[in-house]
């Protein structure tokens, strides 16, 4: 099935390879008496009318001068458009014949969406890109910065306006001790001096780690237990959101009170919480 569709109404027509070679094309319009090229105006069918007809019985057979042909009315290439050459009887019932087809036709046929119509639809699609970029920049905002160092300053304006932080990098697995050494402060004997290298092997600045000292006994049973953050083992005036440098070592020299415990080893972890 062909359809054409009137280009000043946009009311929709079956037509036929007769209908369209017997005047070149031209029609009139059933709807608004607009003529126009019904070649040019083609369309394909909308799938549900096709299904509708092809469910459809088929009609029974009439003789030629009843059936109510629904179709636009063609017209001759030379008469004006506002008259026809039917007789007023014929021209009722041709009327009559291409509101049915209005009917049949206008309720299954789908309109061409309208430019206002297009224009929303373009605005809530970026609408919705803008809320699903500023989502994914959020959630992924530390790994973005360890990606592309450049686009700190912008992800730290956007973090200023949803009030959040751009948390540093927290990869244990390139975090390392290099060495460590535990031993009585000489001096103060109550005392045990913790002295340890870390190293930060990734190539960019990370979160510092917490330390994680044991004492052991003589069977190598844990006998005392401590955690330490950054603020306690990191120097005075070290700020520790500038994060432990892409490659750099850190030093360690710590004061702790082991009170009445007898230690004969230790052992000492880094993690982050």
């Amino acid at each position: 099935m062909m359809l054409t569709r009137c280009p000043t109404c946009s009311t929709a027509f079956r037509v036929t390879p007769e209908q369209l070679k017997a005047r070149a094309g031209k029609v009139r319009c059933g709807h608004c008496s607009a003529v126009f090229n019904a070649l040019e105006m083609l369309e394909d069918a909308p799938a549900a009318i096709e299904a509708v007809e092809a469910a459809s019985p088929l009609p029974e057979a009439a003789p030629p001068a009843a059936v109510d042909t629904p179709q636009p009315e063609p017209i001759a290439e030379n008469s004006p458009l506002a008259t026809t050459e039917s007789a007023p009887g014929e021209e009722a019932a041709n009327n009559e014949s291409v509101d049915i087809l209005l009917d049949d036709i206008g309720s299954n046929a789908e309109t061409p969406p309208s430019r206002g119509r297009l224009l929303a639809w373009n605005l809530a699609v970026l609408v919705m890109l803008g809320v699903f970029v500023v989502q994914a920049a959020y959630v992924f905002r530390a790994e973005l910065v360890q990606a592309e160092p450049d686009l700190r300053p912008l992800l730290q304006e956007m973090c200023s306006v949803l009030d959040c932080d751009i948390p540093l990098p927290r990869k244990a697995d390139l975090v390392g001790i290099e060495a460590s050494d535990l031993h009585p402060d000489p001096q103060q004997k109550p005392l045990l001096v913790l002295a340890a290298t870390l190293k930060n092997r990734a190539p960019f600045a990370q979160e510092y780690p917490h330390l994680e000292l044991t004492l052991t006994d003589v069977r190598d049973q844990p006998v005392l237990r401590k955690v330490l953050s950054p603020v306690d083992y990191l120097a005075q005036g070290t700020n520790a959101r500038e994060g432990f440098p892409a490659n750099g070592d850190l030093s360690v020299n710590l004061w702790l009170d082991a009170g009445d415990v007898v230690a004969s080893g230790y052992r000492l972890y880094l993690f982050y919480p």
